[in-house]
């Protein structure tokens, strides 16, 4: 019977249900119920299922089998998570030695890069700048990446602006990589130049164009720049807003996408902001929409064999009864602000959610003090973990909300209540 043990360069990440682990070779999240994430823990040397088995018996008081362990192993080796003993196994890593005890570091750090862009687009959800003046200098943020890499953060998503417009943006994906946390960014494509892909070469996690609402873009010049990454062997994908105006088109889109040669396409939910509300107005999904596009899910599952086709967290109800374990396999976790996510603004400021706004979502300031100090003692972060599950009306009391919690965001902006309930909600509208 072979034996197995952890791959050095996984992290791992605890969470209510079990736990998290992240391979950045290939940009790989899995969520693990309880069992899995206890078998994974004990592989810090190598054992085989029938070492495992003994002490999964006695800590979830039932009999498994060995055959079920070692399927469970064998497809986490399949994955790259476990490597056969004697496969050249180097040390184990920090951050499986030293999980934390009390608040994980978050999955996902966001940091914009910049606060100007090229372009005006109607859906934006920043207030844009005309100057790059005022904004976090290389030498901290490569502080900042030092503190995220001890902490144990999975991957770096970077934006702006347009993050492609920084001096900083080349360097910051060198220094992400060479410190273990993938680096990936999303742009709107026009900067995309084949100057720039050498520069950052193998260091790049996944280059996400913005389709917008697919309305207000240059189809041919994203495909011209899909032709481009293609030929460099860079992993690119698209962010789709799903809209009301749109929604008779997704497949029509879906299938551009495939013929672009992405290899994910993540469809988001209309959000408000300040200087977006005409656009919002026009573009928002009522319950009925969405119910729509959850009975168009089984239609998409096509695409699922040539695209990686994600939904934002803010959509997660359309996934109201799928059991647990199919939720699990497919990441569906629900809001993740202040537990798995955090942002990081361009003048440093730090807040649980890229699309929270106003004072009260402000919880510090990485030009003042550390970031793990603000993740794990700020007062803002506290008020989040303790209420994110204190929703009101029907969201609530839904069976689904550890996996779901509506969007918070765009409650905070619709009502001025964070935890109202989630009207544009299959169930609850």
């Amino acid at each position: 019977m072979r034996a197995w043990q952890l791959n050095p360069q996984v992290r791992l990440r605890r969470t209510a249900d079990g736990g998290a682990v992240f391979l950045p070779a290939t940009v790989t999240t899995v969520e693990l119920d309880g069992e899995a994430w206890a078998a994974m823990s004990l592989l810090a040397v190598p054992q085989t299922a029938r070492d495992l088995r003994p002490t999964l018996n006695s800590q979830f008081r039932r009999n498994f089998t060995l055959a079920e362990i070692d399927i469970l192993l064998c497809d986490l080796a399949s994955q790259g998570f476990l490597i056969e003993d004697g496969d050249a196994l180097t040390s184990l890593p920090a951050t499986f030695r030293n999980l934390p005890s009390a608040v994980p570091a978050p999955e996902s750090v966001h940091l914009q890069l910049n606060n100007v862009c090229n372009l005006r687009c109607p859906s934006c959800y920043v207030g844009l700048h005309e100057e790059d003046a005022g904004g976090l200098s290389l030498e901290r943020i490569q502080l900042l990446i030092d503190e995220w890499a001890e902490m144990g953060v999975f991957q770096l998503a970077l934006g702006g602006g347009e993050p492609l417009l920084s001096p900083k943006f080349a360097p910051v994906v060198r220094y992400a990589r060479k410190r273990g946390i993938v680096p990936n960014v999303t742009t709107n494509g026009w900067l995309i130049s084949a100057m720039l892909l050498d520069e950052i070469e193998g260091d790049l996690g996944e280059l996400r164009m913005s389709l917008n609402d697919a309305v207000t873009i240059n189809a041919a010049l994203l495909e011209e720049k899909a032709v481009l990454l293609r030929s460099r062997g860079v992993r690119f994908g698209f962010n789709l807003i799903v809209t009301r105006k749109n929604l008779d088109r997704l497949t029509e889109l879906l299938h551009w996408a495939c013929k672009q040669g992405a290899a994910t396409i993540n469809l988001i939910r209309p959000k408000p902001a300040p200087g977006n509300e005409h656009w919002y107005e026009h573009n928002d999904l009522s319950s009925g929409d969405s119910a729509r596009l959850a009975a168009m899910l089984p239609e998409l599952e096509p695409f699922f064999s040539e695209i990686n086709l994600t939904l934002d967290c803010a959509f997660s109800f359309l996934f109201h009864g799928w059991p647990a374990e199919k939720l699990r396999t497919h990441g569906v976790a629900g809001c993740a602000m202040g537990e798995r996510f955090a942002t990081v603004k361009w003048n440093g400021d730090v807040s649980p959610c890229s699309h929270l706004h106003g004072e009260e979502s402000m919880a510090g300031n990485v030009a003042q003090q550390s970031f793990r100090e603000i993740w794990h003692l700020g007062a803002v972060f506290g008020r989040v973990r303790r209420e994110i599950g204190q929703v009101a009306g029907q969201c609530g009391t839904c069976g689904h909300i550890p996996f779901c919690k509506g969007c918070r965001a765009v409650m905070q902006i619709q009502t001025g209540n964070w935890k109202s309930v989630d009207n544009d909600c299959v169930v609850a509208g």
